[in-house]
């Protein structure tokens, strides 16, 4: 093996390595745009799911436990 043939197996690797990531390279893409959109997603809504939250306001839990101690069973 000589020179020029180790140089085109290298060359050919390369290239290889290039034309799988253009062939994934609309993947790669489309899964960043849609990180993006989410995130940008949640930061628009934020301020709504506040707003639920405040409105959905549940009553204190009764945590008083002097039933416990109360001897009319």
């Amino acid at each position: 093996m000589d020179t020029g043939t180790i140089l085109g197996y290298a060359a050919s690797y390369i290239a290889a390595m290039g034309g799988i990531f253009l062939l994934y390279l609309p993947v790669i893409v489309l899964l960043v745009a849609l990180l993006i959109a989410g995130g940008v997603l949640q930061l628009v809504l934020l301020p709504f799911i506040a707003l639920v939250k405040r409105f959905r306001h549940r009553p204190a839990p009764d945590l008083d436990a002097s039933w416990l101690l109360d001897g009319r069973r």
